[in-house]
């Protein structure tokens, strides 16, 4: 019965892994391991809805990720005007 159950919203249901976002995440750690990702700034949301927000980076990044991160939050504003949520 479980196998029938779908989402309106097309988010992934609990549980179920969004492959994208699998493969976003591992691309970025390939580019940390091998030398070429410097820094990072992220937001995480869990399934039980908790946000978890930081950043990281190597020294002297610290103003390119600052940068970033607004030009993310002008963007991503951006998309959800454009396309709605």
């Amino acid at each position: 019965m479980s196998n029938n159950i779908v989402s309106f919203k097309g988010t992934p249901l609990p549980g179920q892994m969004d492959q994208e976002l699998i493969e976003t995440i591992e691309g970025l750690l390939a580019r940390a391991k091998d030398g070429s990702l410097l820094g990072i700034a992220y937001v995480a949301i869990r399934t039980d809805n908790v946000m978890g927000t930081g950043w990281d980076g190597a020294p002297g990044t610290r103003a390119r990720i600052a940068e970033g991160i607004m030009v993310l939050s002008h963007r991503y504003a951006q998309s959800v005007v454009d396309e709605g949520e």
